[in-house]
């Protein structure tokens, strides 16, 4: 490809881009051919191609085979660096957020649970586990083991399918999230998850566990989360440590 094709493919994918993060093209819509893109514009095929692949590629369209080229679900940014929950980073973004509550109930603590919350061989666990929504689309699966004893009676609070967890646990129980240890890992969907999050069987996904902790350092959160591949990005904000920074 010549120079001046490769900048116009780029320059087609900008305003492309533009028009969909201003909402002038929403989730949904459809892309114009290759074939209309070129005819309109006076470019090749393959300049249009190459401007559709660069968006694609970042999960901005999506093609379906027989059908054409769509504007894609926007991808939900999740900054690693700061603790928030799924309903702050939703609003923070603009999104709309429900949930699907597939389990409320207060029960032992799983063996995992137990250990991380450092709760005693009977120690109990309210059990949350939801289906998240972005704007609809079910984009995750939480659940969460909160220790009973810091949070006596949190199912009755609060209506899950809306609240925001945190919230609730620093409004009734004075308990506020301050830090974090967080891991994630790359897998593949099994049918269940597939099933409940829309996807193929096989398809991306993220795993997340999450150990949470009090302003005293104290663990009252055991969170194992599964998020669409498609639909989430993960940003860390880093910096260079003094030692390697002569």
């Amino acid at each position: 490809m010549s120079a001046p094709s490769q900048a116009r493919y780029r320059q087609i994918a900008s305003a492309l881009e533009a028009d969909i993060m201003s909402g002038r093209l929403k989730a949904g819509d459809q892309i114009p051919s290759e074939r209309a893109m070129a005819e309109k514009m006076g470019i090749s095929r393959m300049t249009a191609r190459k401007a559709l692949q660069q968006l694609a590629s970042r999960g901005m369209l999506e093609t379906r085979v027989g059908h054409g080229t769509f504007v894609g679900q926007p991808v939900i940014q999740q900054e690693l660096s700061a603790l928030s929950g799924f309903s702050e980073d939703m609003e923070r973004q603009g999104r709309a957020t429900s949930s699907i509550v597939v389990e409320a109930e207060r029960c032992a603590a799983t063996a995992e649970a137990a250990r991380s919350l450092a709760l005693g061989p009977v120690g109990e666990v309210y059990k949350l586990t939801r289906v998240r929504l972005a704007d609809g689309t079910p984009v995750a699966i939480e659940r969460t083991e909160i220790d009973a004893g810091r949070a006596p009676d949190l199912l009755s609070k609060a209506d899950f399918a809306t609240a925001s967890l945190y919230m609730n646990l620093r409004r009734h129980f004075d308990v506020v999230a301050a830090s974090a240890e967080q891991t994630i890992e790359a897998a593949l969907a099994d049918r269940s998850t597939a099933l409940t999050l829309d996807i193929e069987p096989g398809a991306p996904v993220l795993r997340q566990t999450r150990l949470t902790r009090d302003t005293e350092g104290r663990p009252f959160e055991f969170a194992r989360s599964t998020y669409r591949g498609d639909a989430f990005v993960m940003k860390v904000q880093l910096t260079i440590s003094a030692e390697n920074s002569a």
